[in-house]
């Protein structure tokens, strides 16, 4: 044995523990040998470079020595990676979103501005950053101190045929329906936008002049919303087409956010009801009428666009019939749903 295998030796078992370092040792030695001994006799290696050619057969010495220990090199291997993935996708649709959503409201309550919206937004990320970290820290341990129970991936998931999807005309057979609905009610709202800029109060008995919506946000934000408008039924139009998928409920998730956001801002900067308005009804409201409105307002957008998210989340969830853990749209075996 020379320097260079008691190298190779050393680097392969200084990261095991110290029952199964001599053991190993003294394996990869014997292996080495014969290894050294089968090139020189098969022509393959000459005696000078037998041991070195042997030394790279073998591979790095970390790697051999994870295969002997059975301790993956990989963070999250293939036996837990979907699991891992799959509940990762799930918890990061909606929990970042619900501590942004209360984070706003709380702020708003206590009678924040403008910076409602950025702080908001970092809470989010935050809680997105920390669940992505912790869930994956956990996944790692497993795969690091997993007793090796001889499970396989469809064995870990749960997997069965009958978790297959269904075809898309089979799965949902009201898409039709679904899609003149929603275009129905999408141009109900921008029908909406512009009935409202000519007077939706009533004084004395007759329709005033005075509209809903500052008329100032034609300048930008009215033609904003009816942008959105546009995009939501070019996105109805998807679902009938495709039917939902991650890639459509996420797009979902930005069309909502892209909506509440703004109009929470305009209406804590108090650019988004028209002083008008706003004059004809604040003689009607103390400041705690006033302040509960505010509140039920926000609170209402922040519900609503959290609930249309999430019920896409959960479609998608349903739609893809790969459901291997217990929450809405799972359509494993063994969690009681078909």
């Amino acid at each position: 044995m020379t320097e260079l295998t008691d190298r190779y030796l050393f680097a392969a078992t200084r990261t095991l523990p110290a029952t199964q370092r001599e053991e190993l040792s003294r394996d990869l030695a014997e292996r080495i040998a014969d290894t050294i001994e089968a090139r020189v006799d098969s022509g393959a290696s000459t005696p000078e470079t037998a041991e070195r050619d042997a030394l790279v057969e073998l591979g790095h010495p970390a790697a051999l020595a994870a295969s002997y220990s059975d301790r993956p090199l990989v963070l999250i291997g293939p036996k837990y990676f979907l699991t891992w993935k799959r509940l990762l996708i799930f918890l990061e649709s909606f929990i970042p979103a619900i501590a942004a959503g209360a984070s706003a409201l709380g702020l708003v309550i206590s009678g924040g501005g403008w910076e409602v919206i950025g702080s908001a937004i970092g809470i989010g990320i935050t809680v997105a950053v920390h669940l992505a970290f912790w869930v994956t820290l956990v996944f790692a341990m497993i795969e690091r101190y997993d007793t090796g129970t001889g499970k396989g991936v469809d064995d870990t998931l749960g997997w069965t045929p009958e978790q297959l999807p269904q075809l898309p005309e089979l799965r949902r057979p009201h898409r039709r329906s679904d899609l003149i609905a929603s275009l129905v009610w999408l141009a109900i709202a921008a029908g909406f936008l512009v009935w409202q800029q000519f007077g939706i109060v009533w004084i004395g008995g007759e329709r005033s002049s005075v509209p809903l919506l500052d008329p100032a946000l034609w300048s930008f934000w009215l033609p904003y919303l009816f942008l959105l408008i546009a995009l939501e039924a070019a996105f109805a139009v998807w679902i009938y087409r495709r039917d939902w998928s991650w890639a459509a409920a996420l797009v979902n998730v930005a069309l909502n956010a892209a909506f509440a956001i703004p109009v929470i801002w305009l209406f804590v900067e108090g650019r988004l009801f028209s002083p008008e308005f706003l004059a004809l009804i604040e003689p009607h409201l103390d400041a705690d009428a006033e302040w509960v409105l505010s509140v039920l307002f926000v609170a209402a957008v922040i519900g609503v666009s959290a609930w249309d998210a999430i019920d896409g989340l959960i479609k998608a969830a349903r739609g893809g019939g790969r459901g291997t853990l217990d929450f809405p749209g799972n359509r494993s075996p063994r969690s009681g749903r078909a």
